[in-house]
């Protein structure tokens, strides 16, 4: 008998305690991440391995890996996010309509379409 949603949550239980203790470093986020995946792989069995091979139980398998897969890839994107926005408030206020800070608003801005491109 598989235990999918069992050994699926206690993955999610690992991955989220690992991460919470991360406090926001992406180094650590991204290892927490690597290790979830092979978690995942280990849990998630080869299409071709499942004795009732059928699209549909592949489907919901891949929807799940998909699924926490980018939770925890997000949650990378969230922190560097938090660490652009850190920055600007360290050196000031940024506004576009008063013209204050161009400069760090364009890269602010060119720092969070890479984190998108990256992660989301």
């Amino acid at each position: 008998m598989t235990e999918f949603s069992v050994n699926i949550i206690r993955c999610l239980e690992d991955w989220s305690s690992a991460a919470a203790k991360c406090n926001g470093n992406s180094n650590c986020l991204e290892e927490c991440t690597q290790h979830f995946r092979n978690c995942l792989d280990n849990v998630i069995p080869p299409s071709k391995s499942i004795e009732l091979e059928s699209d549909k139980v592949n489907y919901v398998l891949s929807s799940v890996f998909f699924l926490a897969n980018r939770l925890a890839k997000c949650t990378i994107g969230l922190s560097e996010l938090d660490k652009a926005i850190g920055n600007v408030k360290k050196i000031g206020k940024v506004s576009v309509d008063e013209k204050e800070n161009t400069e760090l608003y364009r890269k602010f801005h060119e720092q969070l379409d890479e984190i998108l491109k990256k992660y989301f």
